[in-house]
């Protein structure tokens, strides 16, 4: 499962969103603006500066264009 953190008004989001439901089935996103999500991120020890921030499961895969990378990398592996 891709887990998405990050805001409504941020535009990367909403590609990151995109292109998890084309390439990976699905997504979970996980609005920062409640507490409960920032912490969750804050516990992972990871920073906001740069949004959004991507998980696959507890695997951290960085932000959109590390997502864009990752799947770049598994169809050229198929």
């Amino acid at each position: 499962m891709i887990y998405i953190y990050g805001t409504r008004a941020c535009a990367f989001c909403d590609k990151a969103k995109e292109h998890a439901a084309k390439h990976y089935g699905g997504y979970k996103f996980l609005d920062i603006g409640l507490t409960m999500y920032y912490n969750q991120l804050k516990e992972k020890g990871i920073g906001m500066s740069v949004q959004p921030q991507i998980f696959e499961d507890e695997r951290l895969i960085g932000t959109y264009y590390h997502l864009i990378k990752e799947t770049q990398y598994r169809m050229e592996q198929q």
